[in-house]
């Protein structure tokens, strides 16, 4: 299945804004815009894109882990997708100090420390079917990043093209769903055929 998730504002879309990062002179060397919306040519970023929790059975986590990092005092990527009992591995890339505050909704997952050079956090089990993890660092308030946690492995997340493509997707009719941290979720129905290709586009008001 391929598709593609377009933006369609209601006039000029906004310029993203630079991010006030002098706090920390190792933030400061590089400059970076905010990331709550971005899109290139109205097709947009960091949208999870996938068949509903319970619509293909459970299945078991890869064993690769999921990887973010917190370069230049951002995280990378910002959106992504686990099953559940997937294992989520933190990195810390940047010379400073970071702190992990691990949330679902208003209940704290975990809230851990990673100084500079410090070992890989790693966790397992972040949550139900459905949830979605945010991950903030209290030291830098504009990081944030989200882990959406699935009950099965047919999602991808959008990249700058805003195009994704979920591989091995059971034939049948899916209200296929399509999540973006800002601009909330979106569903589509789509009909997959056994060995065919189906297509759908979601479209976000802006």
């Amino acid at each position: 299945m391929i598709g593609e998730v377009i933006a369609e504002p209601a006039g000029e879309p906004p310029a993203r804004a630079k991010l006030v990062r002098d706090s920390d002179p190792v933030c400061a060397r590089t400059d970076k815009l905010g990331e709550e919306v971005v899109d290139a040519d109205g097709r947009l970023r960091d949208v999870l894109v996938r068949l509903p929790n319970g619509s293909a059975g459970s299945q078991p986590a890869p064993t690769e882990p999921v990887v973010v990092t917190q370069r230049e005092c951002m995280y990378t990527p910002r959106v992504v997708g686990v099953v559940t009992g997937h294992q989520l591995v933190i990195r810390n890339a940047d010379a400073t100090y970071h702190n992990i505050r691990a949330a679902s909704g208003k209940k704290t997952v975990f809230n851990l420390s990673q100084p500079a050079s410090a070992p890989e956090i790693t966790r397992d089990n972040l949550g139900k079917a459905g949830e979605v993890i945010a991950l903030h660092c209290d030291v830098h308030g504009w990081m944030q990043a989200f882990a959406v946690v699935n009950d099965h492995p047919h999602f991808a997340v959008t990249g700058e093209d805003g195009a994704f493509t979920l591989a091995g997707v059971p034939a049948g009719t899916y209200q296929l769903e399509a999540w973006h941290p800002t601009l909330g979720q979106q569903t589509v129905e789509v009909t997959v055929k056994a060995g065919k290709t189906a297509s759908a586009t979601f479209r976000f008001p802006g």
